[in-house]
């Protein structure tokens, strides 16, 4: 039934591993994608941040923050970069139908999420330091962090699964279409989803934390809901990529 949609994959797969051999240049290119998700996540709580405070508009901004949030995965998507999260779908299916070795594709998948956070730290301290988060912008940022922070293993774990469902269905829908525009309008969606719901995203609260951090001085039980937070947001991740994404597709297809 989705043997085109997991040959798709997998040939993504085998070419993300053929570039992951100059390690400098692929390095570069998946921080790049971690600098996207904190442009977008700047853009989305600036954004956002007018509906949050106020009353009567409060209900809306958890829309504004996932339509303009979207702005990082069509960057990533049509400017080109690595990131992690979509990456787990490929890279397991790659497993999975014996293209990659384990050890190759865990070996990518460490790599670029390393590079990712790089990519995030490093462009939420641009921002930071660019005056645009200052009065609401500020306000909106430090509570997104402090949500963050304070949600427990659990919760961060559980959101992370559902956060990556998300963005590796939005994945596996840009490898099957053809057309740029539905391409779009997927990942708009899948987006959408994932971050109006309150699911959580590895790369992008790298982001968000660096930069709440740098706007104003964060107390150090913060900084240990922080680190909890990547822990259980980042297995979650990893969970709800291969096992609720790639797996289930995989053993849809038809048998050889």
């Amino acid at each position: 039934m989705e043997n085109e949609g997991v040959n798709a994959a997998c040939g993504a797969a085998l070419k993300k591993y053929g570039f992951f051999k100059y390690r400098a240049r692929y390095f570069i290119y998946a921080a790049m994608a971690g600098c996207f998700c904190s442009m977008g996540m700047a853009l989305a709580s600036s954004v956002a941040a007018g509906f949050y405070s106020s009353e009567a508009l409060r209900g809306a901004h958890k829309f504004m923050m996932g339509a303009t949030f979207t702005l990082s995965f069509t960057m990533i998507t049509f400017a080109g970069a690595e990131l992690f999260t979509g990456n787990v779908l490929v890279m397991t299916m790659a497993f999975l139908e014996k293209k990659l070795r384990f050890s190759q594709s865990i070996g990518l998948l460490a790599f670029c999420y390393t590079a990712n956070i790089f990519g995030a730290i490093f462009m939420g301290l641009i921002i930071s330091q660019t005056g645009i988060l200052e009065g609401q912008n500020e306000v909106m940022i430090v509570s997104l962090a402090a949500g963050k922070a304070s949600l427990s293993l659990t919760h961060g774990f559980f959101r992370g699964i559902m956060c990556n469902v998300m963005v590796c269905l939005g994945t596996w829908c840009v490898l099957k279409l053809k057309s740029e525009s539905a391409k779009l309008i997927i990942l708009f969606w899948a987006v959408l989803g994932f971050v109006a719901l309150g699911y959580e995203h590895s790369i992008a609260n790298a982001g968000i934390f660096t930069m709440a951090a740098l706007v104003k001085s964060i107390p150090y039980s913060d900084f240990q809901g922080m680190i909890l937070n990547m822990l259980s947001v980042t297995i979650g991740n990893i969970a709800g990529g291969s096992v609720f994404v790639a797996l289930v597709y995989w053993f849809a297809k038809k048998p050889d």
